[in-house]
């Protein structure tokens, strides 16, 4: 028999497989999108499926949003006053979804905007080995050396930012503390009345969002000016 007939079962096989694989994706997809809006209806939340490009506009000082290609979906929407957590501020649950060569990286981000806030323009991100080498070379990194937490946060994380006597002043021990001893790697932006807090590459499910969404406002009340 020739090749060219073995190979035609063995090619409906795989297309069968991948057809397979791509109904249970949607799937999986549907019964997630399914789960975000439950729980937005849950909390009094609004919800939609895509960011636009207003909101989009609203976070572009934030350095995670000002990259090319960025998307916005899965947006969660309400106050922090129906959510339990008192003052009546804004708070937006998404996930960020961006290109970085031949990969896709996605993040669930949670963003405050508030008059509680009052915020220099700061990054802060895990610190990797090349971060350190373009320290050497004059590459911005904010470094703490008062006490030993502020020195391992400094090893931790790298931060950077234009005012840089406003960001110290606003890195308290309190702050520096509560980050150094975070299990996790995550990252912290801010700017002006705007902050947002995510873990770099992960998705947070639907049933966890609500840990997620307490932890984030624990990092919002370190930076809220009434607890500085």
């Amino acid at each position: 028999m020739s090749p060219v007939l073995w190979a035609i079962p063995l090619v409906i096989i795989g297309l069968i497989l991948i057809g397979l694989l791509i109904l249970r994706a949607q799937k999986l997809s549907e019964q997630r999108l399914k789960k975000l809006k439950d729980f937005a209806e849950q909390m009094g939340m609004e919800f939609s499926a895509k960011g636009d490009s207003a909101l989009l506009e609203s976070l572009s000082a934030f350095d995670l949003f000002s990259q090319s290609g960025v998307k916005i979906t899965n947006v969660l929407h309400g106050d922090s006053e129906q959510l339990g957590y008192g003052e009546d501020f804004e708070v937006r649950i998404l996930e960020h979804i961006y290109s970085s060569g031949e990969s896709t990286i996605s993040q669930t981000v949670i963003c405050f905007r508030s008059p509680q806030l009052s915020l220099p323009d700061f990054s802060m991100r895990p610190e990797h080995f090349f971060h350190k080498i373009g320290s050497v070379l004059g590459y911005q990194d904010i470094d703490f050396e008062s006490h030993p937490t502020a020195v391992e946060f400094s090893k931790k994380y790298l931060l950077r930012g234009k005012d840089e006597q406003k960001i110290r002043a606003l890195f308290t021990d309190k702050v520096l503390t509560f980050l150094t001893a975070h299990p996790d790697k995550v990252c912290v932006e801010g700017s002006r009345d705007q902050l947002i807090w995510y873990q770099p590459g992960k998705i947070i499910e639907p049933e966890d969002i609500p840990a997620f969404m307490k932890e984030g406002f624990e990092v919002f009340r370190l930076f809220a000016r009434k607890q500085n």
